[in-house]
């Protein structure tokens, strides 16, 4: 079994889409809709110069994410990306693995699939396989074969809108699933079923599966052997600044009907931090892998602990610390099983890239290393996201993206060594997937900035044609991501985003010259953010002013804290950290985490702070976002640099929370708007915004939408302000737009075309004004995919 998992790797904007679909085909809509439309934001058509270094691949994701076999039938699951959408991917043997071919949802289910999802774990029973994923929304699939899948239909009384699923496993009975609900705090979740189709609900502290100190719990790993069901989680205790997380196990020896919380002995459960990465049973008995912070005291690195919790799970404790799942880098369990007379087990191993070990042997202490250096040892990332027991052998299951997207792998573990099994290009495939997020004027160029398959890409408007480039900076084991741009006043356009290493991350910034080569720009403090090598800066917006330029996100410290950030330059080369109010005293805690001291930058209580927009108000700067307690705020700066004072913004009646997703100006006016929601699991919320006369120090709020309405970004107009977004939830939205000529009073304005509407998701992203009308990105992505395009609207009487 395996934690180590992928999830969905592409990002899932609110407003916009993942580059992700699968092969599965379908008939055309009812309505006799088009299932092609034209699409004006595609893959760069000519050599790019930031490939040079990391090559892009077909710009198409797949991975496998899970395995399980019964008898014979071995089958791996995982997604595929396409044309903005990301479908479940099955692929099957009955040859222990040697060969594969490609599994198939029915009709009606084809139909039934979302957006966006994904299988992330796994089991076969006698009933079947189960498959469970993620997304916007928990998704659960049932196949009697493991060949021809069913999505099962979403039943909000079975997995509701604010549960989540872990894992999977088969028992005694049929299957089991551990999760969670975030209503009313975190907490467990258990379902079972006999024949892995009608599953029941169980609140988990009901029937046991409760954390024993206060702080977060995850259940997120499950096994079986008898009537004997064993759960392994992990619950953080961030304000606990001795130990951030611990480990929680619950068994049960009733096939699930009731739990009891096992005990963790020895240092494991008093110092360092760790966590729960694989679950197993063999041998008789139940064992886990866990990443355990501090025990490699020489290198200060993370390695990996071997667990046992005997027969029925009731006691852990340390047994083993392998010499070949550790090393002076980060080491991270992946996935653990026992074939025939040998363990076998994995581990991640984070450098400048992410490669995999693997480690065999009958015993902990004749575990040697497995790992097959050609395919497990390369540039770019190998991972193993999870692992099964075919007689003897194992079945190895994971990803690489050598080719420069990440592609689908498989390992065998057979006659005492692990051998890669080529895969047919077949399996998997697709179209690359085009997002917008930004469209402006940069001089006399008309720019759009966004991604192709999440490669940061920057589009020139040449005639009726985007042409596309790619952003530099592209390296292998490194992801960057593109969240926001803005064009100065001569000519440039500035963009900011993140670099997501091996090891934490960094703010990304490029510039595109008035030349329109784009250059990526430098600082130390892009990478200012932690001691610990997990913390660093990431950039969510950018606004350029006369006074300079400013860059506004948030910084993870590396130790579960997350505080807001932001960075000024006079002329976009050269820059400082921001800060913001008191300085608080340096503690031990701060100098281990390297939390900023700006006390008007600090996270409140346990949550995550962030600014996540910026305007430029004259010399002066507004950026608004969350403070970590869940309500809106924003953060008032006279130079940039220092933020001096931060104001909460209010909430209309009858509103639990709401959030801050941008900013904008009418005259002297200031508006921020955002989304709200009304009660903790509320799925129609809508949109708000608040307006402030006297540069943010006061504000007043109104609804602007009351349900099922969401605005991306507020367009000026020589008269007021237009909203561009959605209506609609779930996977079923219709592009929509608002007018208002005071940021208050909004009204509904019509979208032309026929493709506002339709089944799918049609949405508008962003937009200018342009030769007298509104020039506007927008994407139009019916169930058999689709991308992004751009329409002219009239500018409101």
């Amino acid at each position: 079994m395996k934690r180590l998992g992928l999830r969905i790797i592409t990002t899932c904007l609110l407003i916009g889409l993942a580059g992700c679909t699968s092969s599965f085909k379908s008939d055309p809509p009812a309505s006799g809709r088009a299932t092609v439309k034209p699409v004006d934001f595609t893959q760069p058509t000519a050599p790019q110069a930031a490939e040079k270094t990391a090559p892009a691949g077909d710009r198409t994701n797949q991975a496998l994410q899970a395995v399980a076999a019964r008898g014979e039938r071995v089958v791996a699951a995982g997604f595929e990306e396409s044309d903005n959408l990301s479908r479940a991917l099955f692929l099957s043997s009955d040859d222990a693995g040697r060969t594969w071919t490609r599994g198939q949802l029915d009709k009606e289910s084809v139909a039934r699939s979302h957006p966006f999802e994904g299988v992330t774990d796994m089991a076969a029973g006698p009933a079947g396989f189960v498959a469970i994923g993620d997304g916007p929304s928990t998704v659960l699939w049932h196949s009697p074969d493991g060949t021809t899948w069913k999505h099962l239909a979403d039943d909000p009384k079975v997995v509701r809108t604010t549960d989540y699923l872990r894992a999977v496993t088969a028992t005694s009975t049929g299957f089991a699933i551990v999760g969670g609900s975030t209503v009313g705090g975190n907490h467990l979740v258990y379902w079972q079923s006999t024949d892995g189709v009608t599953w029941h609900r169980t609140e988990g502290p009901s029937i046991g599966l409760k954390q024993t100190v206060p702080g977060e719990v995850t259940g997120d790993e499950i096994v079986a052997s008898g009537k004997t069901v064993v759960i392994a989680g992990n619950l953080s205790t961030p304000d606990d600044a001795h130990q951030t997380d611990r480990l929680q196990y619950w068994y049960s020896t009733d096939n699930g009907q009731h739990f009891r919380t096992a005990a963790v002995r020895g240092e494991v459960a008093k110092d360092y931090s760790v966590y729960n990465n694989a679950l197993a049973v063999g041998d008789g008995k139940f064992v886990a892998l866990v990443q355990g912070g501090g025990f490699d005291e020489v290198n200060n690195s993370w390695d990996t602990l071997v667990v046992e919790g005997g027969p029925t799970g009731a006691s852990w404790q340390v047994a083993a610390t392998p010499w070949t799942l550790g090393s002076a880098y980060e080491d991270i369990p992946g996935t653990l099983v026992k074939a025939g007379k040998d363990w076998v087990a994995t581990a991640q191993v984070s450098t400048t890239t992410i490669d995999t070990t693997v480690a065999v042997g009958p015993t902990w202490a004749q575990l040697a290393d497995g790992t097959d250096t050609n395919s497990q040892r390369a540039r770019g990332t190998q991972l193993v996201t999870d692992s099964v027991a075919v007689g003897s052998d194992a079945i190895m299951v994971g990803s690489n993206d050598r080719s420069g997207s990440t592609e689908p792998a498989i390992w065998r573990y057979a006659e005492a060594r692990v051998t890669p099994v080529a895969l047919a290009p077949e399996l998997s495939g697709g179209r690359p997937s085009s997002h917008v997020g930004t469209v402006l004027r940069a001089g006399k160029a008309l720019v759009a900035v966004g991604d192709v398959s999440n490669d940061p890409t920057g589009w020139t408007r040449t005639g009726s044609d985007w042409q596309a480039t790619t952003l530099p900076g592209r390296k292998v084991g490194v992801r960057n991501f593109v969240q926001n741009a803005v064009a100065t006043t001569d000519g440039r356009v500035a963009a900011v985003g993140e670099k997501n290493l091996a090891i934490g991350r960094r703010a990304a910034v490029w510039v595109r010259g008035t030349d329109g080569r784009w250059t990526e720009a430098d600082s130390p403090v892009f990478g200012v953010g932690a001691r610990s090598p997990y913390g660093g800066p990431s950039a969510a917006a950018i606004a350029v002013g006369p006074s300079g330029w400013v860059v506004v996100g948030g910084r993870q410290d590396g130790n579960g804290h997350t505080d807001a950030w932001s960075a000024y330059s006079k002329d976009g080369r050269s820059w400082v950290e921001g800060v913001g109010g008191k300085v608080l005293p340096a503690t031990s805690g701060d100098q281990q985490t390297r939390r900023t001291r700006s006390q008007n930058l600090r996270s409140l209580g346990s949550g995550e702070a962030g600014m996540s927009t910026v305007l430029a108000v004259g010399s002066r700067f507004v950026a608004g976002g969350d403070r970590g307690d869940g309500t809106p705020a924003v953060w008032l700066s006279a130079n940039g640099t220092d933020w001096t004072t931060v104001v909460d913004l209010p909430l209309a009646k009858r509103v639990s929370s709401a959030s801050v997703r941008g900013l904008e100006r009418i005259g002297n006016t200031v508006v921020a708007f955002g989304e709200y929601d009304r009660t903790d699991d509320d799925t129609e919320g809508g949109w708000v915004t608040w307006t402030s006369k006297d540069g943010g120090l006061t504000w007043t709020n109104q609804i602007a939408a009351p349900s099922r309405a969401f605005a991306g970004e507020l367009v000026p107009v020589p008269n007021g302000l237009i909203a561009l977004g959605t209506t609609g939830t779930d996977d079923e939205v219709d592009a929509a737009a608002w007018f208002s000529r005071d940021g208050r009073g909004w009204k509904a304005i019509a979208v032309p075309g026929d493709r506002a509407k339709g089944p799918g998701r049609q949405g508008l992203v962003s937009g200018i004004v342009e030769d007298g009308k509104v020039l506007v990105a927008a994407f139009d992505v019916p169930p058999t995919g689709g991308g992004y395009y751009t329409l002219e609207m009239d500018l409101p009487k």
